[in-house]
């Protein structure tokens, strides 16, 4: 239904003065206050605001109700939050999570809830066995030392060089047996 003309004429100027006040009030609301429709009101306003003032203070109104306990957000954390992501990438391919408050590795999570406790043993670190660090499974990992860890991974290159070196040397010999 349209606005009404001679409605916007007669209460234009109390239109402008609600929507200017201190009280931030929306159309919705001022309608209420003036009974009558949402677009008597936005018609008064379109008639009588300029363009650049009616988009500011439509954006101060919004940002107003969005304030306090009238934030649809308040007190949404974790699951109830859309926003929410639960585990994620740290970007270096291990996932991480919220435990105890505090964000860790969901290895570490996993290890420390297996072994019973909140924090991982001073020198001790937690391996992926098959190198998949998006593998948490307990039998997928093993706690390890400093020193243990970086020897591991030592053999487990040492190993590759060897064999890629091999096989380069099988193909050249390839060459010549033909």
């Amino acid at each position: 239904m349209p606005a009404s003309r001679l409605w916007v004429s007669v209460h234009a100027e109390k239109v402008m003065e609600l929507y200017r006040s201190r009280e931030n009030l929306t159309t919705k609301q001022i309608a209420e206050r003036l009974k009558t429709r949402d677009a008597n009101v936005s018609a008064a306003l379109r008639q009588n605001l300029a363009p650049e003032e009616y988009a500011a203070l439509k954006s101060l109104k919004y940002s107003a109700s969005k304030v306090g306990d009238k934030n649809p957000m308040k007190g949404k954390t974790r699951e109830q939050h859309p926003n929410w992501k639960g585990e994620c990438e740290d970007g270096r391919g291990y996932l991480t999570s919220l435990w105890n408050g505090k964000r860790h590795f969901v290895h570490h999570i996993v290890m420390m809830k297996a072994l019973g406790v909140l924090a991982l043993p001073t020198g001790m670190v937690v391996h992926h066995i098959n190198d998949d660090t998006s593998d948490n499974r307990l039998d997928n990992l093993a706690l390890l030392t400093r020193g243990g860890h970086r020897r591991v991974h030592f053999l487990q290159v040492k190993d590759s060089r060897a064999l890629s070196s091999r096989k380069f040397k099988l193909a050249e010999a390839l060459k010549y047996m033909t």
